[in-house]
């Protein structure tokens, strides 16, 4: 018989046809098994053969292929029940044969070859053998000897996300193999080592790709908000070629241990190989939030192999729509956003837009543009003002780098993590805060209760003469230290490679005045805060992006604002956009506003423009209270 027409005959079996390879995973399998256990082709090439079976009839089932290693001549029948991709189990009839190697080849085990029947009432419901299997994953794989996976750039899914995704021998820990018959004994004596392995990443214990797309295929058919983030460490294969293989596995466990600590327990968290991972959120009210969260934790800094390390990751979140119900558009649209990210200067997180399937996000090449912008002084500041409702003033400007480059204004959330990186964020921290204090000095004059607000990095801390800078500048520009506000995120107060608490002592004491940014988006109680040299909490914009009409009942901003007040601080709400958000802060005692409702960032020169418009913004929503 030809070759040719024998696969013919394979393909078009009426029965599920399916070879295991000596270490129990699916070496080949036919249109019908794709049909009757509703996996594709691609997601069970390499899988594990458990995953087809009822957890109750695997123990029997290895019974039976370990008698079938000791009586090679032997073809038995197994009875009893498989499982469906969407977890529903059906009756089968299995019937087994050993397959011997090829002659002249390796010996490398006996596979066997299974055909299995659907028993009485077990045809399948619906089509579950095509590309849209129930386990979303499937869409990132193609058949053997086809062009694997591609986004829209044309290169491989991020990091082969095809690969990670699919379950494999590369992500799939088995225990022995089909090999004699002390392995399938092996098999059925340790099930359920064999279940573990299969499914959770053997560093990390976090869910494997396979997992992980299980759980996204179960939160996908209930109606409730589906997120999922794919993230990236930047410059993984540098840090492991400086801190070795062994440092490198111990970072990866520390960044599992971050990100389980960033989500709730019943979200997913999963290694999908290398330094690849991907998070699954479910019944998320404030995804961005999370995002936000991750990207901080991850970034602060650990010490592993004797070497103090600050790693950075590229995410991309992509949430469930009416138009995006399946899961391997979902994760091609987060894959995609995570490209955006790293294009976009690493150590960032976007979030999906149409856009991403079809251009790349600009990049800024490397620190060489970015350094030589600095030395030019092509760093600009632009400024923001932050209005009181209480006096019915601008009370602050908040300071903003911006770096202008052929004609058009990069965005900071694209430069300044490369500045970071490449150690200019001094140079730009120190421009920043003196063109600051120097431009608005004539302002200031005019009000001692007037200040201007700073951001600043915690890589800045990492200077032992950091304050001692901060108060040169302002006194070398004529600006009183107590009009000075240096804002900072959460986690760099806690930052154990840096002086933090002590600079901010010395610079307290001298009169500034310390914010922390993104409040809400951490871990801080309230009795830390008070621990803390801080004089002004800031709510983070992804809280206010949850007031949309005003009529929400939002229980945590009340709390928020009366038990920072309760502890001394002044408290800003960032990000407001509409009347309704900024009435509705107002009514809930918040001291300070701060948003494109009001205006958006300006040069200096725009100062007296900008004061009128946040002032007539203040006075409608005054007027509609």
């Amino acid at each position: 018989m030809e070759a040719g027409f024998a696969q013919q005959l394979l393909e078009y079996s009426p029965d599920a046809l399916l070879l295991v390879g000596p270490d129990g995973s699916i070496s080949f399998l036919n249109p019908a098994a794709e049909r009757l256990f509703g996996y594709s082709r691609a997601q069970l090439m390499g899988a594990d053969h458990s995953m087809l079976l009822a957890e109750a009839s695997r123990e029997e089932f290895h019974g039976v292929l370990a008698a079938l290693g000791k009586a090679t001549s032997a073809r038995p029948q197994f009875t009893g029940s498989g499982r469906r991709a969407d977890g529903t189990e059906l009756p089968v009839e299995i019937t087994c044969s050993l397959v011997p190697a090829p002659a002249g080849t390796a010996d490398a085990g006996t596979s066997v070859a299974l055909s299995i029947r659907g028993t009485a009432g077990a045809s399948p419901a619906g089509n579950h053998g095509g590309n849209h299997g129930a386990n979303p994953g499937g869409n990132h794989g193609v058949n053997p000897g086809t062009n694997p996976g591609v986004n829209s750039a044309g290169r491989p899914l991020n990091g082969d996300l095809l690969r990670r995704l699919t379950p494999g021998p590369a992500g799939t820990a088995v225990s022995g193999g089909l090999k004699g018959s002390a392995a399938p004994a092996a098999f059925a004596e340790h099930d359920d080592e064999l279940k573990a392995g299969s499914l959770r990443d053997p560093l990390t214990a976090l869910p494997n790709g396979p997992l992980f797309n299980e759980r996204l295929a179960a939160a996908l058919r209930r109606p409730d908000p589906v997120d999922i983030l794919l993230l990236n460490l930047d410059d993984f294969r540098h840090l492991n070629d400086v801190l070795g293989r062994s440092a490198a596995d111990e970072l990866l466990v520390e960044l599992a241990s971050r990100l389980r600590n960033c989500v709730r327990p019943h979200d997913t968290v999963a290694r999908l190989g290398g330094d690849e991972f991907a998070v699954l959120l479910t019944e998320c009210l404030n995804a961005d939030a999370v995002a936000k969260r991750i990207a901080e934790a991850l970034y602060a800094p650990l010490r592993v192999g004797g070497s103090m390390v600050r790693p950075g990751v590229s995410m991309g979140l992509a949430s469930k729509s009416a138009q995006t119900l399946d899961g391997a558009e979902l994760l091609r649209q987060a894959d995609a956003a995570m490209t955006a990210a790293k294009a976009a200067g690493k150590n960032t997180w976007l979030r999906f837009r149409p856009e991403m399937l079809s251009t790349a996000a600009p990049k800024v090449d490397g620190d060489s543009g970015l350094r030589r912008a600095v030395e030019l002084g092509q760093i600009s500041v632009h400024y923001q003002p932050v209005v009181s409702p209480g006096i019915g003033s601008v009370v602050q400007f908040e300071a903003f780098a911006r770096w202008e480059r052929h004609g058009r204004l990069v965005p900071p959330n694209q430069f300044l993590p490369v500045a970071e990186q490449s150690g200019l964020i001094r140079e730009i921290g120190d421009e920043v805060l003196r063109r600051a204090c120097a431009e608005i000095r004539p302002w200031l004059a005019g009000d001692p209760a007037y200040s201007v607000a700073v951001n600043v990095s915690g890589l800045q801390f990492q200077h032992r003469d950091f304050a001692t800078d901060v108060l040169a500048i302002a006194a070398s520009t004529g600006v009183d230290p107590r009009q000075l506000t240096l804002e900072l995120t959460e986690s760099v107060f806690f930052d154990a490679a840096s002086d933090v608490l002590g600079q901010l002592q010395q610079l307290r004491a001298a009169g500034v005045r310390i914010a922390m940014d993104d409040f809400g988006t951490g871990y801080s109680t309230l009795g830390r805060l008070q621990e803390l040299p801080l004089d002004n909490v800031k709510i983070d914009r992804s809280f206010v992006a949850m007031i949309k009409t005003g009529q929400e009942q939002l229980p945590f901003f009340a709390t928020m604002i009366n038990a920072a007040q309760a502890l001394g601080l002044k408290v800003t709400a960032e990000g407001i956009e509409t009347p309704a958000q900024a009435k509705y802060l107002m009514d809930r005692g918040c001291d300070s506003l701060q948003g494109y409702l009001f205006a958006k960032p300006a040069p200096a020169s725009h100062l007296a423009g900008t004061m009128e418009s946040a002032l007539t913004a203040l006075d409608r929503v005054d007027a509609a209270r």
